[in-house]
């Protein structure tokens, strides 16, 4: 690891979602679980040293430019882009324009379990911000997740609070399919770059229609006509995962669902 970045990672700053509801006056938010709020150049709680969520997060970009860093690795998002970060990811934003606006909406892991999201439904995402954390969204894409924002911030405020976690998780709900889709229309449009990813992508969709019933690793390489050694080993080396784990992790969200 190049030198410059050690103090960097030593002096980075955790951060909950309780705390930035407390911190941040324009903050959104469902008790410890969910919060979004508007971004500018003058209001980035990145911006003066790296933090980390305790949480996903994500900054959708309206306006201007920023460069941000995500574990030591710079990323420039603009417009109509959506930036992921997973759980104590360390994030530091090196510089931005003058113009720069978005919103940032972070959400526990908690309420990620509770609001049971199918696999079919995380599999494009999941599958793309293991390339890259950045998705490229059109404008009408972001209007629409734009405006489920809008509906829970005015639910957040409202006096109607006998079914407000339902509905909030509802609306989060609908974002996140909104979002599944342009992940897969992405990806659709791509072409596949190596056989170790072809592999992790099949076996992706045979999970799907697989995990209720099929639990052995020996099963998705007998479909896939290779042998389970080759096939973990290729599983493991795209995505970081076990292809044991992708299996019980899907039976576990299957379940829940």
């Amino acid at each position: 690891m190049p030198k410059e970045f050690i103090p960097t990672i030593r002096r980075f700053d955790k951060v909950s979602i309780s705390r930035i509801k407390k911190t941040m006056s324009d903050a959104s938010y469902l008790t410890d679980d969910l919060v979004f709020l508007p971004m500018s150049a003058e209001i980035n709680p990145t911006a003066e040293a790296p933090r980390s969520i305790d949480g996903f997060a994500a900054i959708i970009m309206l306006s201007g430019e920023a460069v941000v860093q995500v574990n030591t690795k710079s990323y420039t998002i603009k417009p109509n882009m959506i930036l992921f970060f997973s759980p104590d990811a360390v994030i530091r934003t090196e510089r931005a324009s003058s113009s720069a606006a978005g919103y940032f909406l972070a959400y526990s892991k908690s309420f990620i379990n509770r609001v049971q999201v199918g696999l079919s439904t995380a599999l494009p995402v999941i599958m793309h911000y293991r390339k890259s954390p950045i998705l490229k969204v059109t404008e009408q894409d972001v209007h629409e997740i734009l405006a489920v924002f809008r509906l829970m911030k005015l639910l957040l405020r409202s006096d109607k609070t006998l079914y407000r976690n339902e509905i909030i998780e509802s609306l989060f709900r609908t974002a996140f399919y909104i979002i599944s889709e342009v992940s897969n229309r992405e990806k659709e449009q791509l072409p596949k770059q190596g056989r170790c990813e072809v592999i992790f992508d099949d076996f992706m969709h045979l999970l799907e229609q697989h995990c209720r019933r099929e639990r052995n690793v020996s099963f998705y390489a007998e479909q896939l006509n290779i042998t389970p050694k080759y096939f973990s080993s290729a599983i493991k080396q795209v995505s970081g995962k076990t292809a044991a784990r992708w299996i019980d992790d899907a039976v576990i969200l299957e379940a829940k669902t």
